[in-house]
């Protein structure tokens, strides 16, 4: 039976320092079972795909390989998915009035590669294609250095991270954001966010924050203030089911497996056959003394075996013992299983009947609208992941008391910025830039033709670049000048303002 990651729910109204260990241990099964299964899955991935046979024809053949096909699956869906960074583009041009806001998008883009983000993104593409889910980790940069990011962003492990949501309110909303490190001696350590406060917990207590004496004279501690007033752990899912990208297909991966191992076997039993031999009289070993024994002379490599009929008319002979294969039969049956796996993991195929085409209908054919299409779905999910990341990176942005009081990044709002996931294909480079330049020069605002060709991987950074020269190349295209303010008083504007003068037109004053 196959099932995805678990949703960790709980039905408290609010998280504080009495309840935060009760919701802990009730979600530590729930977290466990999807750490085990992470960890099984990357294991998978990396190679240890243990086959399991039935039984064993000949001990001393067992040829046992894997053809690691998830890990062709997951290494396409990384690079694919993941395989340019995640930048933010203006979400309109008109709707803020803010006149900073390219200028505050490039900052927060330039924020993100000074943490070197595009390694740690790649990073949790791994394991939200691998695992089904991944994390991330956002906080005020506290050892901030000159040319650093306001914000502190980190890629955290499905294995050692987990988030808690609400089941009393319909949002689902987040509850907790829990993070776990095991020390040298083993014992587990929890560092669990609520909206409000921090707990650090080793062994079910609160270790952090105030301490109290209970009516017992037991100790307890209350947690600290959380400086970002929101959880800054944000869990990613590659789809709402929460399984990797090649988990179903696991047992056909098995079997394949196998199929591959007995071929295998095949060809070193045809190398290694058993000798088969009729009415041939080998002879017997013979002891120290010289006298014969009761074991066989068997011949070695390189000697001969001579024979001859008997008298009564049989001819000995010596062959090996084998059985007939059709290897072409078998050698379909494994690429027909291979390539439908991938069919089903939607990864395009890679042969030398695929190349040369990039119409449609060779796109279709070899898997690659398929792939375009779960990868719209996925982007989706990953794109409300991101923006719930966002929010969290610019309340860190203006906590920090490094930032500059004049900054642009202060006046950016969370609803002025989108998410910018580009997927390239070589071949679409020609295509692109056409239709880049047709919207331009049909007077489409440069930022909108920027963001609708997909094409660049900072569109705000270019745009910003650009600005200038592609609003004057409209403006030339299409014959506008700039217009000029004139005089101030109302009888030189009578002419052109109808509304001045009543309806006269004409430039003459109204008697």
């Amino acid at each position: 039976m196959q099932f995805g990651r678990n949703i960790i729910y709980t039905d408290v109204e609010s998280v504080t320092s009495e309840n935060v260990i009760q919701i802990i241990q009730n979600a530590l099964p729930y977290f466990q079972a999807n750490s085990f299964k992470c960890q099984e899955l990357l294991d998978f991935e990396a190679g240890n795909q243990p086959l399991t046979r039935k039984k064993v024809v000949r001990p001393d053949i067992d040829v046992q390989t894997i053809d690691n096909v998830a890990h062709e699956i997951s290494e396409f869906k990384e690079g694919y998915h993941w395989g340019n960074i995640i930048t933010f583009v203006q979400r309109g041009t008109k709707d803020s009035g803010n006149s900073e806001e390219t200028d505050a998008i490039a900052l927060l883009n330039e924020g993100y590669s000074a943490e070197n983000a595009g390694a740690k993104q790649s990073e949790l593409g791994r394991f939200i294609e691998i695992c089904g889910i991944g994390f991330v980790y956002v906080d005020i940069k506290t050892d901030f250095a000159e040319g650093d990011s306001y914000f502190q962003y980190e890629t955290l492990s499905p294995c050692h991270a987990f988030v808690v949501k609400s089941s009393r309110y319909a949002d689902h909303r987040k509850m907790l954001g829990v993070s776990r490190r095991i020390d040298d001696n083993g014992v587990e350590h929890y560092t669990a966010f609520s909206k409000d406060r921090r707990f650090e917990v080793t062994s079910m207590k609160v270790e952090n924050g105030t301490e109290t004496k209970t009516m017992w004279g037991q100790t307890e501690r209350s947690g600290e203030y959380n400086p970002l007033g929101m959880i800054p752990i944000i869990e990613y899912e590659r789809s709402k089911d929460r399984m990797g990208v090649f988990e179903r297909e696991i047992p056909e991966m098995n079997r394949l497996n196998l199929l591959l191992s007995d071929i295998g076997n095949d060809v070193d039993q045809e190398c290694q056959q058993i000798w088969h031999a009729n009415d041939v009289e080998f002879p017997h070993k013979k002891d120290a003394d010289g006298n014969p024994t009761d074991e066989i002379e068997k011949p070695k490599s390189n000697d001969w075996v001579r024979t001859k009929t008997t008298r009564d008319g049989k001819t000995p002979f010596i062959k090996p013992l084998g059985s007939a294969y059709d290897y072409n039969g078998l050698n379909n049956t494994y690429l027909t299983a291979r390539a439908l796996i991938l069919q089903r993991c939607y990864t395009p195929c890679r042969n030398d009947d695929s190349g040369g085409s990039t119409g449609v209908a060779m796109s279709d054919a070899t898997g690659w609208s398929a792939a375009e299409q779960v990868a719209c779905k996925q982007q989706l999910l990953t794109e409300g992941s991101k923006m719930e990341e966002v929010k969290v990176v610019l309340r860190a942005i203006n906590k920090n008391p490094k930032l500059p009081y004049d900054s642009p990044l202060l006046k950016l709002r969370y609803m002025d910025v989108k998410p910018n996931i580009t997927r390239q294909k070589t071949y679409e480079m020609t295509v692109k830039t056409t239709a880049l330049a047709t919207l331009i020069s049909h007077g489409v605002n440069g930022l909108h033709a920027l963001k609708s060709v997909n094409f660049f991987d900072d569109v705000a950074q270019v745009w910003a670049d650009s600005k200038d020269l592609i609003e004057q190349y409209q403006q030339s295209s299409f014959g506008i000048e700039e217009v000029k303010p004139q005089s101030g008083d109302p009888v030189n504007q009578i002419g052109n303002s109808p509304l001045i003068d009543g309806m006269n037109t004409d430039g003459n004053t109204n008697p």
